[in-house]
């Protein structure tokens, strides 16, 4: 039997804590919509549709979108590009000064690359699966 969208991604953001720490405590939700937060506005204005990132307080939260018909590496590619902002994430006045650029920094990019490499080109996607 193979492995569900779901655990599939639970197992690599279990991998992703190990090899690439936060700065404060991170849960990975699947869903299947991304919907609005509640006093937020529209969910166009704020994110994609695959995942989002966000902090209250000293906990940030990762939505990613599990659905039938969803290519499991577009799941993927989402949390990857999710947890390097989860790394990134500072302070909340460094935090807005950041969204003033969509949020994709060089901090944020440098981070996503190093993230990408080691999962795509030097085994991540390997060995994730023992996590």
């Amino acid at each position: 039997m193979s492995q569900s969208n779901r655990d599939r991604i639970l197992q690599i953001a279990r991998w992703l804590a190990v090899e690439f720490p936060t700065p404060y405590p991170v849960t990975v939700k699947c869903v299947r919509k991304i919907a609005a937060l509640p006093g937020v506005g529209p969910i166009e204005q704020r994110t994609g549709d695959a995942g989002e990132t966000y902090r209250y307080g000293r906990n940030i939260t990762i939505r990613v979108t599990v659905r039938p018909g969803l290519v499991r590496w577009t799941v993927i590619d989402a949390l990857i590009h999710e947890w390097a902002h989860a790394a990134t994430m500072r302070h909340a006045n460094l935090e807005q000064r950041r969204a003033r650029v969509g949020g994709h920094d060089d901090e944020w990019a440098l981070m996503f690359g190093r993230i990408y490499r080691r999962f795509i080109d030097e085994g991540g996607h390997i060995t994730s699966k023992g996590y």
